[in-house]
């Protein structure tokens, strides 16, 4: 029997994670069972308990690939001169689909789903904990090198700072929830761009 490659595994693990953000997207986490994920991901259900044991194995596996994919955005941000914080808040909302973006899951629900869960699940809620202090951490060092670079005002705090910029992503999740197409990436940056500057 020949051996499985190290990508077909990871395509197969991407195919589980896919439906199971669809499912989550759709019906929320308790609504959600490893049944319905089984047939979203056209596998056997074999298939996909080899790569996820239980729906918590999902929902953790979901939240840290969103959270990766957010700590690389502000990783390229400190490289780029023209940044700012407008921008920085901008580009981590479209790098995450909060917006409806085409063949993407809108991530809006599985996020505000997120958070409850952390109360409940240990193991949730630390790497929730941690990736958000990575954050606040890497936005502090963002304000400072904007400052730095005259992008916003000279006696801005950046460790101050960096908690209230982080609040305007986590709250435009919820705004998107609440009041949907009505808040938009543009309309934020217009409104950040005027209270920070840059």
């Amino acid at each position: 029997m020949p051996r499985v490659s190290d990508e077909y595994r990871a395509a197969r693990r991407a195919q589980v994670l896919d439906a199971a953000r669809r499912c989550f997207a759709a019906d929320g986490f308790h609504q959600t069972s490893m049944d319905d994920v089984i047939r979203a991901s056209g596998l056997s259900a074999g298939a996909v308990y080899q790569y996820f044991r239980s729906k918590d194995e999902l929902i953790v596996a979901a939240a840290a690939e969103a959270l990766a994919e957010i700590r690389a955005t502000l990783d390229g941000l400190g490289g780029t001169r023209t940044a700012s914080p407008a921008k920085a808040v901008v580009e981590v909302l479209r790098t995450v689909p909060f917006v409806h973006v085409e063949g993407a899951t809108d991530v809006t629900r599985i996020a505000l789903n997120g958070w409850t869960e952390a109360l409940r699940n240990p193991q949730l809620h630390a790497l929730v904990h941690d990736g958000y202090a990575a954050f606040r951490t890497q936005i502090a060092a963002l304000l400072r090198t904007w400052r730095d670079e005259g992008a916003v005002r000279a006696g801005l705090d950046p460790d101050a700072t960096a908690p209230i910029l982080l609040s305007l992503v986590l709250g435009y999740v919820v705004q998107r929830a609440l009041f949907g197409d009505e808040v938009d990436p543009a309309s934020y940056e217009r409104g950040i761009t005027d209270l920070l500057g840059g």
